[in-house]
């Protein structure tokens, strides 16, 4: 039997290792007012992953956020501690603008199929 993992942590150790990009998990930390948000979004049998890139310009984050969902599908076997299967997005990535800090963000979904889900 394969014990379910948080793909959270092995995702993040991912980004770190290909990016100077900042990272976060699950929220972004008060300070931070450009980088990625890494957070889980659901799933059954495979984890269903939010990317969220925050900049100071819509055009930014749109480009950073399409440059770390084409790493993460062309790249997803090489995440160490997680057997993926599959990776691909769920929708294209979408413009938006955070409530509390007023920044502008890309957000988009992914599917990430691993035999840990």
């Amino acid at each position: 039997m394969i014990k379910y993992v948080d793909p959270i942590p092995p995702i993040l150790r991912f980004y770190k290792s290909r990016t100077d990009d900042h990272i976060d998990a699950n929220t972004f930390q008060s300070n931070i007012s450009e980088g990625l948000l890494v957070r889980s979004a659901g799933g059954i049998g495979f984890s269903r992953i939010q990317l969220i890139y925050r900049a100071s310009e819509e055009s930014e984050a749109m480009s950073k956020l399409i440059n770390c969902v084409n790493l993460l599908e062309a790249q997803a076997a090489f995440i160490q501690g997680l057997r993926v299967e599959w990776c691909e997005r769920e929708s294209n990535p979408i413009p938006s603008r955070d409530e509390d800090t007023d920044k502008p963000e890309a957000w988009c979904y992914m599917r990430l199929e691993h035999l840990e889900a």
